[in-house]
């Protein structure tokens, strides 16, 4: 058995991971996506009640928020086009678990990898928003119960907001840039080539949003203004999200694209069209956590979308070390974010990679150091499935220890480790601020 002994201390990166969707390292470019990302994107079908065939020209977009709820606007589940009926969300990047695939630890070994797949799920019930129901506020939101939950371990659902990120710090407006993400086409037919595509938007002057309404338009005063947004771009579709890439590395969903007008003509001058509107999420959280969950939750109770709060006195070689998705945590600390999460910050990162000649069995030991002053507090390790357990102990000194299993593999072999510490000093002079402030 051969084992490699690293000794490191880097300078740090803020970061952080959590429960829901988290790629601390990737930035993708605007245009057609290429790595499998973003599988939590979904469509709603219409299916004909006559011939089965799904609706010709309208798939509005949903989320996956949970693994048995999808997120969606309140029109487009309660409007539902005349002689269809609602019938499945599909999910076009659906990525299967080796269970599913039926693979051994041998076939993966060798090389096999479990493809995508294409996944149908009947719609069980549809919650609509109460100011939907009964005071007819067009833009509001639904939540859709699939009739089971999603069994695959690396589908991750995208993360609730848990804060108002239109708002910068100042109290005003945000300057920073958005992520919009859809699928290429209008209407997905085919979802086994279909692609998604990202394009980055930022946020117009909130008045701007009803400078085209009709003066006898009565909706718009029936909800607060806060709720709806309106950015730059063109031929948004409905349901498709905005999104934010948090300094922690989670992909947190803003708002819900309510459609709007497609790009104008380049050639022909006409008066410009409305700009997109977007329903924002945020003043909806305590909604969706509670009709999610049975329990009603402010937004957020600390930092949980769905009300657990991180307890910070623990073992903390014991508690919080588990799979989420293709990462394993070690560390209760790896699970925080937001407010929670500003002590801690990312300081090394480094990818892994084995090419071996013959079939090969590794463990990897590593030692990571801290910087002065500094405590290290999480470790997480990505790796391609969730065969075996690494293990970190000596959490929250300066030195931890990791060893990391691998099966035994005959082909290239990629995985990553990531190490989080905070500032100890800082922390001791938080704790006497926050001490005297309290006598």
């Amino acid at each position: 058995m051969l084992y490699f002994v690293l000794i490191l201390c880097v300078s740090g990166i803020k970061c952080q991971f959590f429960d829901c969707h988290d790629e601390p390292t990737y930035d993708p470019d605007e245009g057609p996506l290429v790595d499998l990302q973003f599988t939590w994107l979904g469509a709603m079908q219409y299916i004909h009640v006559k011939n089965g065939t799904p609706h010709y020209f309208r798939v509005p977009r949903v989320v996956m928020i949970s693994r048995q709820f999808v997120l969606s606007n309140a029109v487009d589940a309660a409007h539902v086009p005349d002689g269809y009926a609602l019938g499945n969300v599909v999910f076009g990047d659906y990525e299967r678990d080796e269970v599913e695939c039926k693979l051994t630890i041998e076939d993966l070994a060798s090389g096999l990898v479990c493809d995508p797949a294409v996944l149908l799920m009947p719609i069980a019930d549809v919650l609509l928003h109460p100011e939907y129901k009964h005071f007819g506020v067009k833009s509001s939101i639904a939540l859709l119960k699939l009739i089971t939950p999603i069994k695959s371990k690396y589908m991750v659902p995208v993360c609730l907001p848990f804060k108002n990120f239109v708002v910068g710090k100042n109290g005003k407006q945000t300057t920073e840039r958005l992520y919009h993400i859809d699928f290429v086409s209008d209407v997905p037919r085919d979802f086994l080539d279909e692609e998604k595509e990202i394009s980055r938007v930022s946020l117009l002057p909130r008045e701007l949003c009803f400078l085209y309404d009709s003066p006898t338009m009565t909706n718009v005063s029936s909800v607060g203004k806060d709720r709806i947004a309106c950015t730059t771009g063109c031929g948004f579709y409905s349901g498709s999200p905005m999104m934010v890439h948090e300094h922690t590395g989670h992909w947190s969903i803003v708002s819900l694209s309510q459609g709007g007008s497609p790009c104008p003509d380049p050639l022909r001058t006409r008066r410009p069209p409305s700009p997109p509107r977007h329903t924002l999420l945020y003043p909806y959280v305590p909604w969706i956590t509670a009709a999610i969950t049975g329990r009603a939750v402010g937004a957020f109770a600390k930092d949980d979308p769905f009300g657990y709060i991180m307890p910070r006195a623990s073992l903390y070689d014991v508690i919080g070390h588990g799979w989420v998705g293709h990462w394993w945590m070690g560390g209760l600390r790896c699970y925080d974010r937001g407010d929670s999460a500003t002590d801690i910050f990312r300081f090394y990162h480094e990818v892994f990679q084995v090419k071996p000649t013959t079939q090969t069995y590794l463990t990897y030991y590593l030692e990571i150091d801290s910087a002065h002053d500094t405590m290290v507090i999480c470790v997480k390790v990505g790796m391609p499935y969730q065969f075996g357990a690494p293990k970190v102990w000596q959490l929250d000194t300066p030195e931890v220890k990791v060893r990391v299993p691998l099966i035994t593999f005959s082909s290239l072999y990629k995985f990553e480790v990531e190490a989080w510490s905070y500032n100890a000093t800082e922390s001791i002079t938080t704790s006497s601020t926050s001490s005297s402030s309290e006598e």
